[in-house]
């Protein structure tokens, strides 16, 4: 009986403890009596990555003994590097990068972006605009097809003429003029200072060339900024200022005026007064006619009056050859200047025909254009007055010339 007392007794005292003990453990997740337990926080994230795991590799054999290695001999110490040498030079550091970071650029606008037409900046462009500061060339400025151009250059472009005019004209019952084989070399130059006014000394004019003017040379030349005949006798020329407007001007009718001064070096003072005029049809073909008022300066008493209605037809067979004929009338001495002067013995006024044709061809040298031309004519093929009439085809001449066109020197507004 004493025996089973101290087992139960023993029992109870274990069951004491353990319900002493159980209450701590409870409150410890619960937080207090009464309250629910609460579930455990996460646990929070490695602050490194773990290193993966090795590999599982093979145990190395254990290494025979080796002998114990001699001890090294002491070595002496290396000297410092002298002061210069490379090895006491920094390093070279790369320069700091000057240019702009693509990443801060602004991207570029897409197709479907919103196109205002007042943007300046907006540009659409289907090739690359060029690069460099060559100059165009003169073709790209004036027409290279010559039924085509315009009256006067376009401003800023200068031109260079040269004619050789090499003939004959009969000695019979003529008044004045030399007379038997004759040729000159004429030289000139044209610039257009402002749009549509072109000015030069030269007797090249666009559609008035070669003139109809019978006085004082016939055709034959002699007048330019540098000119001189070779034969019948050698001397210079008269030299001729002229200044030619374009007023009005489209795609089929161009007209001009013109003001022509003969500065005298041979002969006399001459004025010309013009108004030029171009029909076009299909760019292609050209009708150059006009007026042409003329006064002669006549020493031994009044002027000598004339009118000129030039008449030329081009044609351009090719892009760059074209044809022409040369016609027209001088009315010459319409104030009866020569029959005062003769007492009669000379009746005017005169009225003369000339009659010629002509070539040339278009080439591009360079940046530069050239017109080389060739042509025949007769400058008094038909002449009448009030007392008859006759054909001279025993006066003729041969002319060979060319023109150079500058391209456009400047630019800019009107001076």
């Amino acid at each position: 009986m004493g025996g089973f007392v101290f087992r139960t007794l023993r029992f109870f005292s274990l069951l004491s403890l353990v319900a002493f003990a159980l209450p701590t453990v409870s409150s410890a997740q619960s937080g207090g009596w009464g309250k629910p337990i609460a579930a455990p926080a996460d646990p929070e994230p490695p602050t490194s990555s773990p290193e993966p795991n090795p590999e599982p590799s093979s145990p190395e054999p254990n290494p025979e003994p080796s002998s114990p290695e001699p001890n090294p001999e002491p070595s002496s110490p290396e000297p410092d590097p002298e002061p210069g040498s490379p090895e006491t030079q920094p390093e070279p550091t790369e320069p700091p990068r000057t240019e702009p970071n693509p990443e801060w650029a602004d991207a570029p606008p897409t197709e479907y972006e919103e196109r205002s037409s007042q943007n300046p900046d907006w540009v659409e462009e289907s090739e690359p605009p060029p690069v460099g500061t060559l100059k165009p060339n003169a073709s790209a400025s004036y027409d290279p097809r010559y039924a085509n151009r315009n009256l006067t250059m376009p401003r800023g472009m200068m031109r260079g003429t040269f004619d050789t005019v090499v003939g004959r004209r009969t000695d019979e019952g003529q008044p004045f003029g030399a007379t038997g084989t004759i040729s000159t070399m004429n030289f000139g130059v044209g610039i257009t200072l402002a749009q549509d006014f072109e000015i030069g000394f030269s007797r090249y004019r666009m559609g008035s060339f070669p003139g109809v003017s019978v006085f004082p040379n016939f055709g034959f030349g002699g007048e330019g900024l540098i000119t001189f005949s070779m034969s019948p006798e050698a001397k210079f020329g008269d030299i001729p200022f002229y200044a030619r407007f374009e007023a009005f001007e489209n795609e089929v009718v161009k007209l001009g005026i013109d003001a022509v001064f003969r500065i005298p070096s041979r002969t006399e003072f001459g004025f010309l007064g013009g108004i030029p005029l171009r029909l076009i049809i299909h760019e292609q073909f050209a009708f150059d006619t006009g007026m042409e008022f003329v006064v002669d300066n006549n020493p031994q008493g009044p002027s000598v009056w004339s009118l000129n209605i030039p008449f030329n037809f081009i044609a351009n067979a090719t892009e760059r050859f074209f044809l022409k004929l040369n016609s027209g009338m001088n009315m010459f001495d319409l104030g009866h200047t020569i029959r005062t002067a003769t007492s009669g013995l000379v009746q005017g006024p005169f009225y003369f025909i000339p009659l010629g044709v002509g070539a040339g061809y278009t080439v591009d040298a360079g940046t530069a254009m050239m017109d080389i031309f060739a042509s025949f004519r007769f400058p008094m093929f038909y002449g009448f007055s009030t007392r008859g009439s006759d054909l001279n085809a025993e006066t003729w001449q041969v002319t060979i010339g060319l023109n150079i066109y500058s391209p456009v020197l400047f630019k800019g507004s009107a001076l």
